[in-house]
């Protein structure tokens, strides 16, 4: 049976993805989940596609007493609650997303660290900073069987990929089957995988160093074409809110 192997999140978009041992899920997604995101000068959006090495960097951030907390490389933290300045708005994926910039020095160490001016946004509704959807899944089975393409020459972390969850317990891309159907998590947690998650070239990106290492787009295209994208794992949509935890078994329903 699969079960959730792993759980990942950031609060500030393309930063490096923290674990979690377990976590409530709410329509938006993971409580927290990429509430914050980058601005360039211009404000447009920075992801790893422009600056890998932000997944050097680790944030936490709690909505509950709205504390930010960001780690750098060299051990150095900058902490505090964020201090709402001007209003602002971007636009991601194709869609307008509105909110605030954040006062303090998170942008100012940020930019420091990446030497080139970026601007930290906190959005004005949660679940508003994702790609496309607020949960994407991949198995830790089509993760290997992507490594043994390679013949060696690379074993791929989950973390390449970005899972909002982990999955264990099944094949290489049967997530791809679940598609249309509903996955029951724990007590309540109800989702609805509806569609193919294409990959960009943040899965070239070592995701230690945010150094481009392998082209792994060009390899999931040598065996799954498409004209579109590469598609590797899938997105879903939260149906019943309700908790997860690593281990916890998922139950397919129509």
């Amino acid at each position: 049976m699969p079960i959730i192997s792993a759980i990942h999140a950031t609060p500030v978009k393309s930063l490096g993805l923290t674990s979690m041992g377990g976590a409530q899920i709410s329509h938006r997604g993971i409580a927290g989940d990429r509430r914050f995101l980058l601005l360039d000068s211009e404000g447009r959006v920075v992801t790893q596609r422009q600056l890998g090495i932000l997944t050097q960097v680790s944030a936490e951030y709690s909505d509950e007493v709205d504390s930010l907390k960001m780690t750098f490389p060299d051990g150095s933290v900058v902490r505090g609650h964020p201090e709402l300045g001007p209003q602002t708005a971007t636009v991601l994926w194709g869609r307008v997303v509105s909110g605030v910039e954040i006062v303090g020095d998170w942008s100012k160490a940020l930019s420091e660290f990446c030497g080139v001016e970026l601007r930290l946004m906190k959005s004005k509704n949660p679940g508003e900073s994702f790609d496309e959807y607020p949960v994407s899944l991949i198995s830790e089975a089509t993760i290997e069987y992507l490594s043994r393409l390679t013949r060696g020459e690379k074993e791929f972390e989950a973390e390449r990929f970005r899972p909002t969850l982990l999955i264990s317990g099944c094949e290489p891309h049967e997530e791809d089957s679940w598609l249309g159907k509903g996955l029951l998590i724990g007590d309540r947690l109800r989702l609805r995988l509806i569609s193919r998650d294409p990959r960009c070239a943040i899965t070239t990106l070592d995701p230690k160093t945010g150094e481009r290492d392998f082209d792994t787009l060009r390899l999931i295209l040598s065996y799954r074409p498409s004209r579109r994208a590469a598609y590797l794992g899938v997105y879903g949509i939260v149906e019943a809110s309700g908790s997860v935890a690593v281990g916890d078994e998922i139950t397919l329903s129509q």
